[in-house]
């Protein structure tokens, strides 16, 4: 299990910065809180079709999963030995995994990952609060307010001993200030 490079006896209580699968499909596939019925069988229904996958869409869906994945760095992951699919371009479950854990273990992480691991948190902690701020104020605006860090400010409380940071986000005022007057944001 990945941990934070930290000084000898500074090991922080995150052990995981990317996303696991079952992280991913739940801030990332999954609709948002209220969502028509449709869009949640529609989501599970993705789910269910989503191995095996070319190896031009595991790429993607490791960077998605907080991962500084390209082409050519699974072509030396099957190489090196590390994955083997069965298929050249039929990257499975487990293969996608074993690709993610040595990026995990190698600390290879799209900036936003990165972010995190700095900040003492993990890539679904920071998806995470980002969708329940943009659910929260949704329900309160009556209307959707897109999960998008650029329309909100983030919040940390720094990781302690036995727990990691904590993350939370409030609208940006000039964003609140055009929602309140009712302009598109």
């Amino acid at each position: 299990m990945a941990r934070r490079r930290e000084a000898p006896g500074k090991e922080t209580p995150v052990t995981r910065i990317g996303m696991s699968l079952d992280e991913y499909v739940a801030l990332r596939l999954m609709p948002l809180a209220g969502a028509d019925r449709a869009f949640i069988e529609a989501a599970e229904d993705e789910r269910e079709r989503m191995f095996p996958m070319a190896k031009v869409t595991a790429f993607h869906h490791l960077r998605s999963r907080g991962y500084d994945c390209r082409p050519i760095m699974l072509d030396a992951l099957v190489e090196q030995g590390v994955v083997s699919p069965s298929e050249t371009d039929a990257w499975t479950e487990s293969d996608v995994d074993a690709a993610a854990e040595h990026f995990e273990d190698c600390c290879i992480f799209v900036p936003y990952a990165m972010m995190c691991y700095a900040l003492g948190c993990s890539y679904a902690d920071f998806h995470r609060a980002l969708r329940e701020a943009a659910e929260r104020e949704s329900a309160k605006y009556g209307r959707p307010i897109p999960t998008d860090d650029q329309y909100f400010v983030m919040h940390r409380t720094p990781p302690r001993e036995a727990s990691p940071a904590l993350l939370s986000f409030t609208l940006c005022d000039d964003i609140r200030e055009r929602i309140e007057r009712g302009e598109e944001v």
